[in-house]
């Protein structure tokens, strides 16, 4: 009896691997089985994206940065299996509005902006919110706008106390002028921040001019070449934007002058100006916006998550001044870097769209 006993038990037991065995290889060829480890969590884990198409607009792609954000915006959407519809204005506002308006009428699931002023694409605006299409600006601050799902700025201060650090190597009574885009508010707070540190760093500015958005670098350097003419003193030209090296610097030096260049928003092709010793410039992680636009977008058509209003710490702009000490390392923030650490987290989170 013991002896039938023990043979009993091991019947059973093998009867129970046997059926254990059978489950797992019916699990698997199923595909309901729960493989272990981290691998086969994250894989279990990962979420299928739905198909989207992603709106994409700026005031003007003439501008360096402008494009440079756009592309980023587009190279994340594309990353993740998404198509885009791109909106290039040329800095005309009739324009910008039609084209706002386009995007809606095109049925994009969302809209991601590059410095665009709200009042400019206000009917497009209310538009894509009676359609329930997110809209996220990024880039430099504009006006807010209820609108908006999210605004993705630059801190405009901050910016500007970078760049000043340096310019108060000026003595008192420097004569400087200044370029400015006032039609833009992140560039108008800019204006009117390099006029309250001129007095109080006692420079004189002796002209000030208003670029024209549609002729960006001919306009600067013409300006910048009669500005010289009429002030032949001039130590130094302030910048608002990416544009104003390219345009004031081969002015300077057909006059042969020794006027530097203080810019904010510096871009890669301002990096040779830079390099020579002509400008020190402001450069910033400009597409870091536009490329977590699109992560937090991701997030809320694959899971539901609400969309930010304000871009998350964990997310924030990196800036840093550049000079003849440093440019030769090339431009600080190229897009491949600042897109590198996303999609690894995009590998492990989604399965591309498609």
């Amino acid at each position: 009896m013991p002896n039938g006993h023990r043979v009993g038990l091991g019947a059973l037991a093998l009867m129970l691997v046997g059926a254990a065995l059978v489950a797992v290889a019916t699990g698997f060829a199923s595909g309901h089985a729960k493989p272990t480890g981290a691998h086969a969590s994250a894989a279990v884990n990962r979420i299928k994206l739905p198909k989207k198409t992603i709106g994409i607009m700026g005031p003007v792609d003439a501008a360096e940065v402008i494009k440079l954000v756009n592309d980023a915006a587009e190279k994340a959407a594309k990353t993740l299996g998404w198509k885009t519809i791109r909106v290039d204005p040329g800095g005309d506002p009739a324009k910008m509005a039609a084209g706002m308006t386009s995007l809606v009428n095109a049925h994009v699931n969302a809209i991601v902006l590059t410095t665009m002023e709200p009042s400019t694409i206000a009917s497009g605006l209310r538009a894509a919110a009676r359609a329930k299409i997110p809209v996220i600006d990024t880039h430099t601050k504009t006006q807010s706008s209820k609108y908006f799902a999210g605004e993705y700025f630059l801190p405009p201060t901050k910016e500007f106390n970078l760049l000043l650090g340096r310019m108060k190597a000026l003595p008192r009574g420097s004569k400087i002028a200044t370029i400015n885009l006032p039609q833009f508010l992140n560039a108008k707070i800019a204006g009117d921040q390099i006029k309250a540190a001129a007095n109080a760093q006692g420079w004189k500015i002796v002209a000030s001019h208003d670029a024209d958005l549609q002729n960006l670098v001919p306009d600067v350097q013409k300006a910048t070449g009669d500005i010289l003419r009429a002030n032949p003193d001039l130590k130094a030209v302030w910048g608002c934007c990416d544009f104003a090296p390219a345009g004031a610097v081969p002015s300077i030096r057909a006059a042969r002058k020794n006027v530097r260049v203080y810019a904010l928003h510096g871009v890669p092709s301002t990096i040779q100006f830079a390099k020579a010793g002509s400008a020190v410039v402001e450069m910033a992680s400009y597409q870091q916006g536009a490329i977590a636009a699109i992560d937090l977008l991701a997030a809320h058509f694959a899971r539901g998550a609400k969309i930010p209003k304000h871009l998350p710490t964990s997310m924030a702009y990196q800036m840093k001044i550049v000079d003849k000490s440093n440019a030769g390392k090339g431009f600080p923030y190229p897009t491949n870097k600042l897109l590198a650490p996303f999609k690894k987290k995009w590998a492990k989170l989604y399965i591309k769209a498609g």
